[in-house]
């Protein structure tokens, strides 16, 4: 019962931002944001220590400026997920370099029988590039966890990650699908920037820092050798994004063993999502407790 209560309200929450125009749902939205957080000091904190974690040799003046970028950043991808959802956003122009991320996509998608693996995470507007990608038709199975609200995950999250094509698997006990998706020659999006234990994550180095890592991508390299790239969407101003598409990732383990093979592969995807971040600082999701032990 207390799901369904839930999702009625969001419905009428959702549909309800119908009637305020774009710009007052970016701004209400950044307002609701900092006030959340605002409610909540340790969350506050946890944000700006993560942050000097990463970049130690900012002064205290840069952490704050950092973390209100944040802020703002966080209420205009929840803007952004409002106007998705209700079919406001205008995809048509909001990538600043679409013909030059065409272009890439067209040359994913005309790999041959080769599989594909696209790197993401949570940084700039995820939710946004899956769907973009999907509208050019580089389409494929996207792995995220169930969201716990079983009723809204069903009847919105799941029908809106998979609005232009894109296939959704729940995160546990995903492999299994995903290997097959890959042996048949398609594409799957794997997010790999969240603090996993063991057996399934493996210690690397984020930021210089230990920090537990999705190892399944690398394994997936190894076992089917695809094509693994990473993708952004990283924002350049409010609803606009330029797509980041990099070179594909080869396997460069050499004569290493299959564990420490595994291990490298993790450690070079994990450090094109670190440069990412460092062009655009605010763009990631802070709050996440990358860092901590299992």
């Amino acid at each position: 019962m207390k799901d369904y209560f839930e999702y009625f309200l969001f419905k009428i929450l959702l549909n309800s931002t119908r009637v305020l125009s774009v710009k007052i749902v970016y701004r209400l939205s950044i307002f609701i944001t900092s006030f959340t957080y605002s409610k909540k000091p340790s969350r506050v904190e946890r944000v700006k220590r993560h942050l000097k974690i990463a970049f130690n040799t900012f002064t205290e003046e840069e952490i704050d400026r950092y973390y209100a970028q944040f802020i703002e950043h966080i209420g205009s991808f929840y803007a952004e997920l409002i106007l998705m959802a209700t079919n406001r956003l205008d995809f048509d122009n909001a990538v600043v370099n679409k013909e030059e991320a065409k272009k890439k996509v067209s040359r994913l998608k005309n790999r041959g029988e080769r599989g594909l693996i696209l790197l993401v995470s949570h940084y700039g507007n995820w939710e946004f590039l899956g769907h973009w990608l999907a509208k050019e038709g580089l389409y494929g199975a996207v792995v995220a966890r169930e969201f716990k609200n079983k009723i809204i995950n069903e009847k919105f999250i799941i029908p809106f990650r998979t609005m232009y094509g894109n296939r959704s698997i729940d995160r546990k006990g995903a492999i299994v699908s995903v290997a097959k998706e890959l042996k048949e020659g398609g594409g799957v999006a794997l997010l790999i920037d969240q603090m996993i234990p063991p057996p399934n994550g493996i210690k690397i180095k984020f930021f210089g820092k230990d920090a537990y890592t999705l190892k399944s991508a690398a394994q997936l390299k190894y076992k089917f050798d695809p094509l693994v790239v990473a993708v952004f969407a990283q924002r350049v101003g409010i609803g606009k994004f330029k797509i980041i598409i990099n070179e594909p990732v080869e396997n460069e383990c050499n004569n290493l063993s299959k564990d420490n093979c595994i291990k490298e592969l993790t450690q070079i995807y994990t450090n094109e999502l670190e440069k990412q971040i460092k062009k655009s600082p605010p763009q990631w999701q802070w709050n996440y407790r990358r860092w901590r032990e299992p």
